[in-house]
């Protein structure tokens, strides 16, 4: 199909600066896993603003729930008037209705240089170019230092050229002599004992098998991750839905049909929120277990990085706006 070399051709771009970035990284920390982290720390501060802005419009939002609701009572019928005097409400005063879907969308749209960046660390952070990386894997192929396999996942992954010769201090040494790569551009993938070039496997024939020293330490990050999403999930649920629905707020909304609206819309969007976050955690164990384990290391720090983005956009915004809107009404 046409369309996936134009799209890859756009991305170029951004996995070009991503390598660059982790490339200047790598140059200063040297350790491949540190790096990641340190990367993921650097991805969610600049996405931090994006954040703020979202969250202040939701406050706002909130602020003008009884506004909203008279729009709904005085029609009550006529559902394209209610969205129209809403839409020119939030206008008014300031509110994107697209700035809370933006740091969502940032966040999956930034995901996919970091897919191909892990897949290929040899050529975006290692820097070795396309046509080098060619000329190194037909070398290994002729001297039978890659297998099948290796040979038919060269297309979206250089990680078995990096294995093969960090194993072979020849076919490395010929590499170098023949200018193909420097010694500086091999990428070291152990972090703490784990291999995070390796992709995790939930085969018991992998994990307890001859390379049980191998997989068995790779099962800590599909761990790490599920457990770091179910700590953010429900924190972000328990922060978001505090205080929605009260038992005050269910008696006046027996006696106002609008705010009877809110209340079913509220228990709603908390079923739908629980049904997302079940299959986002679904996503995020089958892509553990599908890309090199660099991704687990950006999926924990990432969750731990929502974790604390949560807690602070709470007692620094949240909580105040709270706060101030409860002493408004008293």
């Amino acid at each position: 199909m046409p369309t996936i070399p134009v799209m890859m051709g756009l991305m170029d771009p951004l996995y070009n600066l991503f390598g660059w970035i982790l490339s200047k990284m790598y140059l200063w920390i040297e350790d491949y896993g540190l790096v990641i982290i340190v990367f993921t720390i650097f991805i969610n501060v600049i996405l931090l603003p994006f954040s703020i802005k979202s969250q202040k419009g939701m406050l706002k939002q909130q602020g003008l729930q009884d506004e909203i609701n008279e729009i709904k009572r005085q029609f009550p019928d006529d559902p394209q008037t209610q969205q129209q005097l809403q839409q020119e409400l939030f206008q008014k005063n300031g509110i994107s209705m697209t700035s809370g879907c933006l740091p969502s969308f940032l966040r999956l749209f930034l995901i996919l240089p970091v897919f191909r960046i892990f897949q290929k660390p040899l050529q975006y952070i290692g820097g070795v170019s396309a046509d080098n990386i060619t000329k190194i894997s037909d070398y290994l192929v002729n001297r039978n230092l890659l297998t099948d396999q290796n040979v038919k996942m060269l297309a979206r992954s250089d990680i078995q050229i990096i294995s093969a010769l960090q194993d072979n201090a020849s076919a490395l040494g010929t590499a170098v002599e023949k200018g193909w790569i420097k010694l500086n551009q091999l990428i070291d993938l152990d972090f703490l004992g784990i291999n995070l070039g390796r992709t995790p496997s939930w085969r018991p024939s992998d994990i307890f098998g001859a390379e049980s020293r191998v997989y068995l330490p790779l099962l800590i990050l599909p761990v790490l991750t599920i457990v770091a999403m179910i700590i953010q999930m429900k924190l972000t649920t328990k922060i978001s839905q505090a205080k929605v629905v009260d038992k005050e707020e269910v008696e006046r909304a027996k006696k106002n049909p609008a705010r009877s609206q809110q209340v079913q819309g509220n228990q709603g969007t908390e079923g739908m929120m629980k049904s997302m976050n079940i299959m986002m955690i679904v996503l995020m164990v089958t892509t553990v277990f599908a890309l090199p384990s660099a991704m687990g290391i950006y999926w924990v720090m990432n969750s731990v990085m929502s974790i604390a983005q949560s807690l602070f956009l709470y007692y620094f915004y949240t909580k105040p706006f709270r706060k101030a809107l409860g002493n408004l009404e008293q």
